[in-house]
This record gives structure tokens, sequence and C-alpha cells, in this order.
């Protein structure tokens, strides 16, 4: 398996993509729309972003998926056309995968939270999870669940994707700075997530989104003493800035590109981007990553 000797070989540092929602925006994506409709409404887009990433020299590339669980969909009354997204989805990425490169099944939060902030329950995310990962299954080298805020609802979708796969597993979840660390939005620290995590069936530890890569660097600083696993980094560009209704994201891709070299240099064995990456920062990366 190629992943596998991926992460076996020492000097191989693996590119990851940067960001898609924020490259759909920059093509006319509605306020309020879910990205993963837009693999059956505009699938020359989703194939486009795909194709940009893997030119820009990432290894792989994750399906347009984040949000195709049917707890998600429900909220846009999408729920009975999940087997259409996917596969389109799939479709999508396979057309412009090219040889030597891998897909990701990406898999996202459900939106869905326990009490008492929701009434979500562990047997419905799990119900959820199976569900996308038996659509995604057959056609994906490995696997990333990704922006999980909630210790619970990872441990709910790793035991989904393991009943169902033995492909590689990459387990992110996303993080808040404060001033006693990092912790989920639901109160778990950095260290219980990761020691959590080291005592379950996946490959790789991650943490994406909502964090900069200054506070990124920080974390993984922390984090590299808690797990002898592989770690997987895309950090956001920076903080966002709202102008005229719209999101921006303003860091320099020179100033992300060289803390993406410093976590490199760190021990991240896996890079890419979150909100508001490019190609353009990828392929910066790239060049970095063939210059070590």
């Amino acid at each position: 398996m190629l992943f596998q000797d991926w992460l076996k070989d020492d000097s191989k540092i693996v590119l990851f993509d940067g960001g898609f929602g924020t490259e759909l925006i920059k093509r006319g994506l509605e306020s309020g729309k879910i990205p993963d409709l837009l693999n059956i409404e505009q699938p020359y887009i989703i194939s486009e972003i795909h194709k940009s990433y893997y030119d820009a020299g990432s290894d792989m590339c994750q399906t347009n998926t984040f949000g195709s669980t049917p707890l998600n969909l429900s909220r846009y009354n999408l729920e009975n056309r999940i087997e259409l997204i996917i596969e389109d989805a799939l479709k999508n990425i396979k057309k412009v995968c090219p040889s030597g490169c891998l897909i990701v099944g990406d898999i996202g939060p459900t939106g869905e939270f326990r009490p008492p902030v929701g009434n979500a329950s562990s047997d419905q995310w799990y119900s959820s999870f199976s569900t996308q990962t038996k659509l995604l299954e057959k056609e994906v080298d490995l696997w990333h669940i990704e922006t999980i805020s909630d210790l619970a609802e990872m441990l709910a979708a790793i035991k989904a994707v393991r009943d169902i796969s033995k492909k590689p597993l990459i387990a992110s979840i996303t993080y808040k700075k404060t001033k006693r660390g990092f912790f989920t939005i639901m109160g778990d620290s950095l260290k219980k997530c990761i020691e959590t995590l080291n005592n379950e069936n996946i490959d790789v530890i991650g943490a994406n989104c909502t964090l900069g890569s200054k506070d990124m660097l920080e974390l993984l600083g922390i984090a590299k003493d808690f797990t002898d696993k592989p770690i997987s980094i895309k950090p956001n560009a920076g903080q966002p800035i709202i102008k005229d209704n719209k999101t921006y994201y303003e860091q320099p891709v020179e100033d992300f590109a060289n803390d993406i070299r410093k976590m490199i240099e760190i021990g991240a064995k896996i890079v890419g981007g979150c909100c508001g990456t490019s190609p353009k920062t990828i392929m910066t990366i790239r060049k970095i990553i063939d210059s070590i």
C-alpha cells in the first residue's frame, strides 16, 4: 500500500491538498449552499479544483464529501441524494488523479452535538458515519476524519470507519488556543485527545482548521511529545477577516510556507493547508519539500 510505504519512509514528507471551500467561494459558491451538492450540479468546478492541487504537487487530495453524512445533509433536505452526491464526488476526483497520487475519503463532522449543546447520540453519529463510509470505501485509498471538535464524535467516526474498512486512517481534531493551552470547543485538552487517539486503531494523528500556522506550529511542538504516531497538520492561512460580508484570509503564502517548513523540521509527517490556502500555497510548500 503506497501510503503505508510513505509512512515508513523517513525521508518522505507527504503533501496534502489545501483549502476547498475557499476555492469554491472564489468561483462563486452561494452563501449557505452546501459544497457537496456541487458534485452533481457543477462537477467540472470540483474536478478543476482537485486537478489544481494535484498539479501544484499534492501527493494526495480528498474527496468533496466533507458534509456528506445523512445527519448533515438532512439540514439541507438532501439526505435522500447522498448516494448520488458521493458517487459523483468520486467520479470528479478519479478523473483527475494522476498515477502515483492518492484519493483520500474526506469525512467531516455531522454538525450535530451531544447534550447539553445538542441532541445527538453516539449511535446516531455512528450510523451516519457508517453510511458515508460504505459509499466511499471501494474508491478511496485512505481516510481523513477531519475538523472534529468533539472527541466523542471522533471516536464514533473511527469506530464506524474501522467496522467497514481496513484502509489507513488519519484522525484530525480541530482546537482553539486558550490561556490554558489548546482545547476543543467541548473542553477536551490536546493531551487528552492525543492520548485517547493513541489507543485507537488509526495510522496518523492530525490537527486542522481553526488555528493559523503560527499557533499550529506551537501546537505541533507540544503534540509531538504525546505520541509516537505520525502527525498530520493542516492550518488555516491565518485568521479570517470579514469584508462586505465576504471572508478573506490575508496571510502571505511565503509566511505560511515558512511555518510549514518549521513544522517539517520538528517532525510533521503530513503537511497541507485548510481554509484560505490555495494551489499557490501548495506549490510553494512543494518547492520547500523538494529542497529538503
